[in-house]
Formats: structure tokens, sequence, C-alpha cells
């Protein structure tokens, strides 16, 4: 059934094993007391998060992020040298049950990437034999955890190429969560609307407006909840009607010191009358709704963020 009031998705990326141990339980807490469903996106092989030092020298504006964020993320010194100093230990390929918890409680669970930093850092240069690869690897690695087909994948990073999207197609997913923009869409590759729906996140990160100099005057949650009240829509648009918002956090933060503050942002929209939806339930409720608009993925900057993230076309 076609829902026409507020809604908004969450979807929790899981980027670490210690996210994965820590973060997904406790985030499971705060979900089941406010009794709404997630969908969480696990990243399923080795944690290399000790590689992602290298941004500082590739990606403008990182360090400054890391320096405004730090007192936010929950990251401990043994995971910054996973993957250079240590060994790479195995995510949710390596350790089933969190994912299966999250499952058994409710929740939609999909992959993450089988390496998310290779994936975050590398995909622009693979082609697309090695694009179908790394794909492949996350979705056997989920279907040999969670016993079932693989249909939905959320690519580290908002990072999406031409190739990963036909990838995607080949798959046969249903839907994927590659991009930011403002309404479900189907990705136009060579001038060829593909099957795959895209389900964009459509407001900032946590850690994309903590310290930001712009919005030391706000506090993050109430800023966030703002926009949360305002229907999304393309660059210098003033849409109407109800809003329906996807909201992304991170296992690293709402799953640690932001715990609580999370719970209280997710009982505030409660009382205002929004419906917390999965994002398998918003791409079926976008397919029975109709023809869905095909729109080119494009890269480009977005406040607060460090690098280049895949966007729907306009929405930046």
């Amino acid at each position: 059934m076609t829902q026409t009031g507020p809604r908004i998705a969450l979807k929790i990326d899981v980027d670490t094993l210690q996210g994965y141990l820590d973060g997904v339980p406790r985030l499971l807490r705060v979900l089941d007391r406010a009794q709404v469903k997630a969908t969480f996106c696990c990243a399923m092989g080795p944690d290399c998060s000790g590689k992602a030092i290298w941004r500082v020298f590739r990606q403008r504006g990182f360090l400054g992020k890391m320096w405004r964020t730090r007192k936010a993320l929950s990251v401990s010194f043994r995971t910054k040298l996973y993957g250079t100093l240590l060994s790479a230990p195995p995510i949710a390929s390596g350790h089933p049950q969190p994912m299966r918890d999250a499952e058994a409680a409710g929740h939609e669970v999909i992959p993450h990437g089988w390496n998310h930093i290779t994936w975050h850092d590398q995909l622009s240069r693979w082609d697309m034999e090695r694009t179908r690869h790394e794909l492949d690897l996350a979705c056997r690695a989920f279907e040999r955890v969670m016993g079932r087909k693989c249909e939905a994948f959320a690519a580290p990073g908002w990072q999406a190429t031409d190739r990963s999207l036909l990838a995607e197609e080949e798959q046969g997913l249903t839907y994927s969560a590659d991009t930011r923009g403002w309404k479900p869409f189907l990705p136009l590759v060579e001038g060829r609307a593909l099957r795959v729906v895209q389900i964009p996140t459509t407001l900032p990160t946590l850690d994309e407006i903590i310290g930001r100099s712009d919005l030391r005057a706000r506090a993050p949650m109430d800023y966030l909840a703002d926009l949360i009240r305002r229907p999304a829509g393309p660059r210098g648009s003033t849409p109407a009607g109800a809003p329906v918002h996807v909201y992304t956090g991170h296992t690293e933060i709402e799953g640690a010191r932001w715990a609580d503050t999370f719970g209280s942002l997710i009982a505030t929209l409660q009382d205002e009358g929004f419906a917390f939806v999965t994002l398998g339930e918003l791409a079926e409720s976008a397919l029975q709704e109709g023809a869905l608009d095909a729109y080119s993925v494009v890269s480009a900057e977005l406040p607060g963020r460090a690098g280049k993230v895949s966007c729907q076309a306009g929405f930046a």
C-alpha cells in the first residue's frame, strides 16, 4: 500500500569491525526501544580502516573533516592500524551473528561492499571485470552468511560508476543505495535507463554537520531535524508535499557516543507523525507508484564532506 504521510528510512552503514561488533548491538537496542525498523548495510570483507590515512594526500578537506569529527567518532587506535601495521580482520563474513541478530529483530540487512576502503578509494579506476569481481565478492559473502539471495546493495562512500551500476543490473538486484539525491530513480547509463532502482540518501550525515563553521550556532541534531521536516528536492527547488527522506547513520557515531541523542531524534520524529520504513519498503513503494524517472549519476562535492560522491543529477 502506498503511504502518503511523512516518511523516513534509516540506513545504518557498518564500515568497521568495531562498529559491527559494538555499534550494531547498541543500535538494535535503541531501535527496539523506539519500535522502528532500519536497513543495516554491512561491509562483508576485511577491515582495512588504517589505509584511509592515505586520503590525506588524495582528498581535499579530508584532514579538516577528521579534525572536526574527532570527538564524535568512536574508532579505536587498533582499528586505525587495520590493513597497515595490523592485519585486516574480516567484518561480517567472519562474524555472522550481528547480521543475523539484526534480521531476526525485523530489520533489513544488505551488503555494503567487500573491502569498504578499496571500493571507496579505487572504484573509479577499476575496469568492468574488477568491478564485477568486487560486487560479486560482497554478494556471495552475504549469501553465505544469510542463507538467501542478495537482492540489494549499498556502495561504500556513495561511490558509483557506470560500470558498477551495470554490474548491479547483471547481479539482478532489485535496488541499490549508491547515491545522494532527493527521490528514488532509475540510473541512466549511456542513454539507457537501468532496472535497478536507486534509493539515494537525501540528508547530510552527522559527520558532515558536526563542527562546520557555518553551523556552530546550531545543535547538530536540531539542524538535522529541521531538514527532515522539509521535503527533499533538486538544487534550487522549493518542493511541496509530505517529506520523504533517507538518513544514513554510522555505527561508529550513532551506534556509539551519539546513540542516546539519535534515539531522542527518533522519538521526536515519531511524535511529529513520521513513519519509519526500510530502504526495501521505500523501493517497493516507489515501484508501486508507477514509472520512475531516469537520471544520470554525477560526481559532486557536498558541504562538510571530503572528496566527491555520486549524486542524482541536479542534486548538488
